[in-house]
């Protein structure tokens, strides 16, 4: 089977990777000398994009058989990104810096959330109340700010890695909802909504990484400055969700 490139090419997908990448871009003014940070964002970006896209297909689950179309839609987003990330591989050498203007962050910030509301209310009607989870929100705020004191108290260097942090409280909600989604499965139509909270935390901690990379770049990344985020985190992230998917419609057939 030849692969075509319609099979490959989807214009909304590409949308919202090229549109937030680019409000990163414009936090740094476009200049190639500190490309680092559009670099660092790229990936978090794709897997935004790809949950947003798991998320809506679970909250509206009602036909298996259009699991794997929308699916292929969905790690478009991080096909898309992955180029990017490699096409400025290079940059990662760069320095991080945090001295740019808050008009400067602020519009960045401001593109991003832009295109997470239109990726949000355009591949689902009920828009962004689908993505708000109170619950989610605050154990992942109230674990990030114990981790935040604690490593205070214990550690000079608590304010660096914070990507890797985040991810961590992804992981952590992903776990929680996968444990609170067991008792539905002798109700299989009732699993989409119960996994809601696992993806949910995940696509909340991959947001604050891509709002933390603009405003406190050199917070996310690890001591010396080292890579923030990379595919070491971003593939057991996708792999885990395509298992569950996969589960999910082995389990509705």
């Amino acid at each position: 089977m030849i692969m075509t490139l319609e099979a490959v090419m989807d214009a909304k997908s590409l949308v919202f990777v090229v549109g937030s990448l680019l409000s990163v871009a414009a936090v740094v003014r476009f200049r190639p000398s500190e490309c680092r940070l559009v670099a660092e964002a790229a990936l978090p970006v794709g897997l935004a994009g790809f949950l947003i896209g798991v998320i809506s297909m679970l909250a509206s689950e009602s036909n298996p058989s259009q699991i794997a179309p929308a699916l292929a839609i969905a790690i478009l987003t991080l096909v898309y990104a992955g180029i990017v990330r490699l096409l400025l591989v290079d940059s990662l050498n760069q320095d991080l810096l945090e001295t740019h203007s808050l008009l400067g962050k602020a519009a960045g910030t401001g593109g991003v959330v832009i295109m997470m509301i239109w990726a949000t209310t355009s591949v689902s009607p009920d828009g962004l109340e689908m993505f708000w989870y109170p619950q989610v929100a605050m154990v992942i705020t109230g674990v990030a700010l114990l981790v935040f004191v604690i490593g205070r108290l214990v550690d000079a260097g608590y304010a660096a890695g914070w990507a890797k942090k985040m991810i961590g409280l992804g992981w952590l909600g992903f776990s929680m909802g996968i444990v609170a989604a067991l008792p539905q499965l002798s109700t299989p139509t009732a699993l989409g909504p119960a996994l809601a909270f696992s993806f949910l935390s995940l696509l909340y901690a991959t947001v604050a990484v891509i709002v933390g990379l603009i405003w406190i770049p050199q917070a996310m990344t690890s001591e010396k400055g080292s890579l923030s985020l990379g595919l070491s985190a971003m593939m057991p992230i996708a792999a885990a969700v395509l298992a569950v998917l996969v589960g999910l419609t082995l389990t509705l057939q």
